[in-house]
C-alpha cells in the first residue's frame, strides 16, 4: 500500500463518510502533490472495493452492495419484444417484486412496469389492450385503488421521466435504486408505498445498498422532491 493510500484508509477509519476536500486537508503537502493525484487514488480504492462512492466527491469507508435487479425482477422477453417493435424508443421494464428487498411492510406486487417516452405510452397501452392483456395507462390514485389489484399480474404503462437513473441488468434496461426511491414518492400507482413506508424504505436501502445521494437528489429535483429528500438525508445521517 502506498503512503497516500495509507493516509486515506487511516482517515476513512476515523470518518465513515468523508469528502475528497476534507481528506485532502488531512494529508501533508509533502506527500500529496495535487488534488488530481488524490482523486486517482480514491478512484482506485473505490474500484478495489475498499471505499464506496456515495455522491460527487463523497466516499464511505463501509461500502455496501450495489442494487442490481435479478432475472426474476425483470422481463427480458417483454423488453426484447418492445425494442424489436419500436427500435428508436427507450424502455425501462421491471416487476413489482423489485421493491421487496427494501420494503418494511412486505406487499406482494405481481405487476410489471413499462416506462417509455410519453408520446409512445398510449400506443403501447392500446397494443397490449388489443392483445387482451390486463393493462393500465398512467392510472391516477382513484383508478389505481378502484381497479388495480397488485396481487394479480398486469401491466402499468407510464412515461419515462427524462434524466431517470437507469442501468442494464441481463440485457434489460431497469431502474437504479435512486430512481425507485424517488418514484415511490411521486407516482400515483406507488401511493400504497407513500408516507412512512417510503421513509422506512429509504432507511432500509441505506442499510443494505450503496446510495448515490448526488444522483438521487438530482433526479428528485427533476421531480420537485429534492428538499424532502435533503431533510430525510439529514435525519438518517446520509
Amino acid at each position: 500500500m502506498s503512503e497516500i493510500e495509507s493516509h486515506i484508509m487511516d482517515y476513512a477509519k476515523r470518518h465513515p463518510i468523508f469528502t475528497s476536500t476534507e481528506i485532502a486537508t488531512a494529508i501533508p503537502d509533502t506527500i500529496l502533490q495535487s488534488h488530481a493525484t488524490l482523486e486517482w487514488y480514491l478512484c482506485r480504492l473505490t474500484k478495489d472495493g475498499r471505499l464506496g462512492r456515495i455522491g460527487k466527491g463523497r466516499y464511505t469507508a463501509k461500502p455496501r452492495a450495489f442494487f442490481i435487479p435479478g432475472e426474476a425482477d425483470t422481463d427480458k422477453e417483454l423488453f426484447d419484444m418492445l425494442k424489436a417493435s419500436y427500435h428508436d424508443a427507450t424502455f425501462c421494464v421491471y416487476k413489482g417484486s423489485l421493491f421487496s428487498s427494501i420494503q418494511h411492510h412486505l406487499s406482494y406486487n405481481a405487476l410489471t412496469y413499462v416506462e417509455t417516452q410519453r408520446e409512445l405510452t398510449e400506443t403501447v397501452f392500446h397494443r397490449f389492450q388489443e392483445e387482451g392483456r390486463r393493462v393500465f395507462h398512467c392510472p391516477d390514485k382513484k383508478t389505481f385503488y378502484d381497479y388495480v389489484d397488485i396481487s394479480q399480474p398486469g401491466l402499468i404503462i407510464k412515461p419515462l421521466v427524462s434524466g431517470s437513473p437507469l442501468q442494464e441488468s441481463g440485457g434489460v434496461t431497469v431502474p437504479m435504486l435512486e430512481k425507485l426511491l424517488v418514484d415511490i414518492r411521486c407516482d400515483a400507482d406507488f401511493d400504497y408505498l407513500a408516507g412512512g413506508e417510503a421513509f422506512r424504505m429509504l432507511d432500509n436501502a441505506k442499510s443494505l445498498y450503496t446510495i448515490n445521494t448526488t444522483k438521487l437528489l438530482r433526479y428528485a429535483g427533476r421531480r420537485h422532491r429534492r428538499e424532502e429528500f435533503e431533510n430525510d438525508f439529514n435525519q438518517l445521517g446520509l
